[in-house]
């Protein structure tokens, strides 16, 4: 079953400003953090809002502080391109579970190690990175996470820890992508299929590997049948 569930390879295109974006679509773009803080840390002031620049003030770990800035910087300039508005004129709306949103165009990002990874359509959409961790002992928290099924394709903790961030990826996107954010019960929220209801939506589950040492889960309505992937230049 992993090679079904990471069957997805995708061809990421540099991607330029200024070049037109089909908004009808999905649009997954993927931003190296190391080379992206050094060419917008002059910009932070001009394009983050008071309340992103005072949260980000408030990040000691410089790591996590520059990839916190340059998720908020990008997604800012990739809606104003969608929106053609300046970055500075997005409004976010805060919606149930404190989910973001903008009037014209729906939205997902996640973040982690060296990496952003933000997700823009027409439609509801969830997506989620993680680092792969491989010496990360994952076996204390299976019961109160996975089903049965999910746990029997996780496999023992001494094998390769690939299949644990597969299912993990899923079921944080998905939740992102129905608005419903983290939940108490997740072993009853099973990802193992291809199509998966929440919310009287029917998503699909994408998930693929970025390098060796990531994997993402990307939850799209089923229209979206063509999903346009970038790299952040």
């Amino acid at each position: 079953m992993i090679d079904s569930l990471l069957s997805y390879d995708f061809a990421w295109k540099a991607y330029a400003t200024g070049q037109s974006l089909a908004t009808d679509k999905t649009h997954i773009f993927r931003i190296d953090v190391n080379n992206h803080f050094q060419k917008i840390k002059k910009e932070l002031a001009d394009v983050l809002s008071e309340r992103e620049q005072e949260k980000a003030s408030r990040i000691f770990i410089p790591k996590d502080k520059e990839r916190y800035a340059v998720s908020k910087f990008c997604l800012r300039t990739i809606l104003g391109l969608c929106l053609n508005i300046s970055p500075q004129e997005i409004d976010f709306i805060f919606h149930e579970h404190k989910k973001p949103t903008v009037i014209g165009i729906e939205f997902n990002i996640s973040h982690t190690g060296d990496y952003v990874l933000i997700a823009i359509s027409p439609k509801a959409v969830g997506i989620d990175v993680e680092y792969l961790n491989r010496e990360f002992d994952f076996k204390s928290i299976l019961d109160i996470t996975f089903s049965k099924k999910e746990i029997d394709f996780i496999g023992d903790k001494d094998v390769d820890p690939t299949n644990f961030y597969v299912m993990w990826t899923r079921k944080e996107a998905l939740l992102k992508a129905s608005g419903e954010g983290v939940s108490d019960n997740l072993h009853l929220i099973e990802c193992l299929d291809e199509h998966l209801e929440r919310e009287k939506e029917v998503f699909k589950m994408r998930t693929f590997m970025i390098e060796d040492s990531y994997v993402a889960s990307i939850a799209t309505t089923l229209d979206q049948k063509e999903l346009l992937f970038w790299n952040w230049e």
